[in-house]
């Protein structure tokens, strides 16, 4: 698993690319790797209306850095599965570090 495809160095802090599963019965970011889209795995409990689904990604990854909220964007996939979020201050390696052993406790 390398998480290094899916989170990437960007001026202000890193990108993370999120393929998110809407209106999931249990809450989890990240909920695994997928190396063909080379992007983590998001299931979250809210739909995809009126951007519930993004404000909630973008609270749990703003959680699990440790960083405010305001300082996590959608920069691209507002309305797509696919999404790339940029995480302002917190560097690809530090993001990883934090992000990976969420992974494996979730299996």
């Amino acid at each position: 698993m390398d998480l290094g495809e899916a989170i990437r160095p960007h001026p202000q802090g890193c990108t993370i690319r999120f393929e998110v599963a809407p209106g999931s019965s249990c809450l989890a970011v990240p909920s695994g790797f997928n190396p063909w889209r080379r992007a983590l795995g998001a299931r979250l409990t809210e739909q995809p209306s009126r951007g519930r689904a993004n404000l909630q990604l973008m609270g749990e990854v703003a959680k699990a850095l440790g960083i405010p909220k305001d300082d996590i964007e959608v920069m691209s996939g507002h309305k797509s599965a696919l999404k790339v979020l940029l995480a302002r201050g917190v560097d690809a390696r530090q993001a990883i570090s934090l992000l990976g052993p969420r992974i494996d406790e979730k299996g």
